[in-house]
């Protein structure tokens, strides 16, 4: 709320579908606009933010892993999360420990976390591992972790509904795509990536009735075969997380600023307007940092 009361001082709110008319049209705005967006469909955004966008009158966008609308499942990527977290937490020696894991299982992304900054905490040993690992690489890993630590999908968070997402929609949201499984595609095979990218499409366009235009990548991986492969399944509009775009299909790269919870604070744990004001206008380098696959 403290984000988006700040922001509001800065921007005019509109929605994604408002922004993708002008885009397609190439008719740019008279005045900064901000779109806000929510990725990966856990209920705490119907809960929580739904309400006070609601209550302020702000459109926002939410792109769905589609196989767990209503499963009580985590996103795979929190879920290793979780567990990487519980083994830095276990082991003594976790970031030697994790890579003697990976080398075990014979996995090439084990280079990944060669580095001392990239096994410096769970966020960043989880951020160097992802983006190397296709599902069923990601679904080992997750096994072998859990036979060590124990269960890994206790306190499961809730995701949306079919029936809360079309009443989202029907009070103005925008609903994206964000894959059927939340998979980093450039690790995909072709067969895989197609159906991520049309699987969820075609489940999201049967419950709300009408086309899906909008799509975020997940961990915000893109390469120029995914940007293809998005092209030929008939999105639009595609949403990155970082500076990179691919000028053959610049309204499917289109950049987002990340923020979270944990964003935009001082040393002392408090929302802190100034560092708002750097990221928003590209003058906080963290917040444009990538080390993401595009190659």
């Amino acid at each position: 709320e403290r984000h988006i009361a700040w922001l509001g001082t800065q921007f005019h709110f509109v929605s994604l579908d408002a922004i993708g008319a002008r885009a397609l049209q190439s008719r740019p705005f008279t005045e900064p606009v901000a779109a806000i967006t929510f990725d990966d469909g856990y209920r705490d955004v119907y809960e929580h933010a739904f309400p006070i966008l609601q209550r302020k009158g702000i459109p926002a966008a939410v792109f769905v892993v589609t196989d767990l609308v209503g499963q009580p499942f985590w996103q795979v990527h929190d879920r290793l999360y979780r567990l990487v977290t519980k083994a830095f937490a276990t082991w003594p020696d976790a970031p030697q420990r994790l890579v003697g894991l990976l080398t075990d299982l014979g996995m090439p992304a084990v280079a990944a976390l060669r580095s001392h900054a990239s096994t410096a905490s769970p966020l960043m040993a989880v951020s160097a591992l992802l983006p190397s690992l296709p599902q069923s690489e990601v679904s080992r890993v997750i096994d072998c972790l859990e036979s060590s630590l124990g269960n890994g999908a206790a306190d499961i968070p809730l995701t949306l509904t079919w029936s809360q997402i079309v009443e989202m929609r029907r009070a103005g949201f925008t609903i994206g795509s964000h894959t059927r499984t939340h998979a980093s595609l450039p690790t995909e095979s072709p067969q895989t990536l197609a159906d991520e990218l049309a699987g969820s499409k075609a489940q999201l366009e049967r419950h709300l009735g009408e086309a899906v235009a909008h799509f975020a990548y997940p961990g915000g991986q893109f390469t120029p075969r995914v940007v293809d492969a998005l092209a030929q399944t008939g999105y639009t509009f595609g949403y990155t997380a970082c500076p990179h775009h691919d000028p053959r299909y610049p309204l499917l790269t289109m950049e987002r600023l990340l923020l979270w919870e944990g964003s935009s604070i001082d040393g002392n744990g408090e929302f802190a307007p100034a560092i708002l004001n750097c990221q928003a206008h590209d003058l906080w380098p963290p917040a444009r940092r990538c080390g993401r696959l595009h190659g």
